[in-house]
């Protein structure tokens, strides 16, 4: 059964009605606003767990190039196409993901361990330079890959070791090498990265492996590029001359994972096509209290500039190893909803983990509850109160599609677009219902899942001579799809953004539609009028029980 958005997206008077009007004793049936982008490795490298990932929601999909070989993610992507391609010939459905690499960046590392090393609180171990220790680390000395670290760094200054599972004090920096005190200890082992929260090291932003994977990326075909340890703009600009003429269509999402990235928040939001708030890194560098304010600041930034923000790093991190996520990773995940996340990112709990397909329904049926508690009015008002200037004619078009499917009560908002700005610029005034996007280019279908609320929809069929037929049969097209997937009822408004000619930068038209649905026929028509859409729906109704035959064919 669909539910409109009356029912489930419906606003109160106040903020606080609205919150004490929600509904409580049933589940969310709405569709899903935010995307879900998932890990993929040994646990959830087979074809029947990508597939059923795809069937409980699973948008992008990420291989994380920090581990596995270049034959692994190779054979990552063939399982996700085998996955798509039995979805259509078992289901019909044309379904579309997309593909993220996720590259190690420039890092730090220690060097080879001789035997079994912990390391307790108050211990003295010295960090050298020496390359002749690279296999020989033990509890007094370990190596190190950095040979400046002795010149950048100074007594009392702290490091993690280990992805922040080892931290150590600087007591005496030599001339080859950094003796230091054991604050937090843990287990040492090989190759642990090393990292330096108020030193900006030298090492250059794309690293050998970095560039050897990126390359091997594009022949892969993805989508997006989550890009590790960007420091600054300069390093989002080398990373897209990497990319060069033949990766331009590749979007890059910077991860902001350091305290360096965090205070240079503003420039490299500009310079990126997303940001990835990476809470593991970040949270080893920075309080814990503060992380939390840190996060509602970054999402609310990202918001106000339009900018898609992911949030990720220990979403369900207890899912590694139990069936059920804990109360306070469900409040959590809640609260980066009603931050403003676009995406969710799911790691090792689906990479690694038992329950890969447990994890991504969880999060699912947890994503959906938490929508039903944004207040959308005056998310709305803020968003376009803190436009400037004179508006081009895409943002004005943005806002007013936005404005009447609020005044509407609109249950979907279709648009028919090339490039997909369109979608992602109605997105960034978010809109309480979904935005169906309708378009002919594969790579448009995958890149707009970055943004919050938009459901693509991939169009096959040849263009119409007639461009009026050729939209309405789009149209018609899309309301049959969201029908189907349970998103519109009889008698729904519906806004309609398209185009006034054929071609990309021309969308400048806004209708509003009704739904209805002629008995024995599968697809959706439209009307213009509400009251005789509604009074057609209902002499069907009647002419099929009747008939005996009450429920509409899909």
């Amino acid at each position: 059964m669909a539910y409109s958005a009356k029912e489930i997206l419906s606003e109160g008077s106040s903020q606080l009605n609205h919150i004490c009007e929600l509904e409580l004793a049933n589940q969310a049936a709405h569709y899903r606003l935010v995307s879900l982008i998932v890990t993929i490795s040994h646990s959830s490298r087979n074809v029947e767990t990508i597939q059923n990932m795809i069937l409980k929601g699973a948008n992008i999909f990420r291989l994380n190039f920090s581990h596995e070989s270049h034959d692994m993610h190779s054979k990552t992507v063939e399982l996700i196409h085998e996955a798509l391609d039995r979805i259509h010939s078992e289901t019909g459905q044309l379904r579309t993901v997309a593909i993220a690499a996720d590259t190690r960046g420039p890092q730090i590392r220690t060097g080879l361990i001789d035997g079994d090393v912990f390391l307790r609180s108050g211990d003295n171990i010295r960090l050298s330079i020496n390359r002749d220790l690279y296999d020989k680390g033990n509890k007094e000395a370990v190596y190190v890959d950095y040979a400046n670290i002795i010149n950048l760094t100074k007594t009392g200054d702290r490091l993690f070791i280990d992805d922040g599972k080892l931290l150590l004090h600087i007591m005496e920096v030599g001339v080859d090498g950094l003796l230091c005190e054991v604050i937090q200890g843990g287990q040492l082992n090989n190759n642990c990265n090393v990292i330096l929260p108020e030193i900006e090291i030298d090492l250059p932003s794309v690293s050998e492996k970095d560039m050897y994977d990126i390359q091997f990326s594009m022949k892969l075909n993805i989508d997006f590029l989550f890009a590790s340890a960007v420091r600054s703009a300069k390093n989002v600009k080398e990373l897209r001359s990497v990319l060069g003429e033949k990766g331009k269509h590749i979007r890059i999402i910077a991860k902001i994972d350091s305290k360096i990235a965090l205070s240079r928040l503003t420039e490299i939001m500009r310079a990126a096509d997303g940001l990835l708030l990476s809470r593991a890194d970040l949270g080893t560098q920075i309080p814990p209290e503060k992380l939390f304010i840190t996060q509602k600041s970054i999402l609310g930034q990202c918001n106000k500039a339009g900018k898609p923000i992911i949030v990720a790093s220990h979403i369900l991190e207890t899912m590694r190893a139990q069936l059920n996520p804990t109360r306070a990773e469900c409040f959590d995940l809640g609260n980066a909803i009603i931050d403003g996340a676009d995406c969710i990112m799911l790691s090792s709990e689906v990479a690694i983990g038992p329950y890969p397909n447990e994890v991504v329904a969880a999060c699912d049926t947890l994503c959906r509850e938490a929508e039903k508690v944004m207040w959308f009015r005056d998310l709305f008002s803020d968003l376009v109160s803190e436009v400037r200037g004179e508006l081009d004619a895409a943002h004005s078009l943005a806002i007013a599609a936005v404005e009447t499917a609020r005044r509407t009560n609109a249950t979907l908002i279709v648009v028919l677009t090339t490039s997909g700005r369109s979608a992602s610029l109605i997105s960034k005034f978010r809109p309480r219902c979904p935005i169906l996007a309708l378009t002919r280019c594969e790579r448009t279908a995958r890149w707009v899942y970055i943004h919050r609320g938009i459901m693509p929809v991939l169009y096959t069929p040849e263009p119409d001579t007639d461009f009026a037929s050729d939209v309405d049969a789009r149209v018609q097209f899309a309301l049959t799809c969201a029908k189907k997937a349970e998103m519109i009822n009889d008698g729904d408004p519906i806004v309609i953004v398209s185009a006034w000619k054929d071609g990309g930068g021309f969308t400048n038209n806004i209708r509003v539609v009704y739904a209805f649905f002629v008995a024995d026929r599968v697809d959706c028509l439209f009307r213009s009028d509400r009251r005789h859409s509604i009074k057609n729906s209902s002499m069907q109704m009647e002419v099929r029980k009747t008939e005996g035959k009450y429920s509409i064919p899909l």
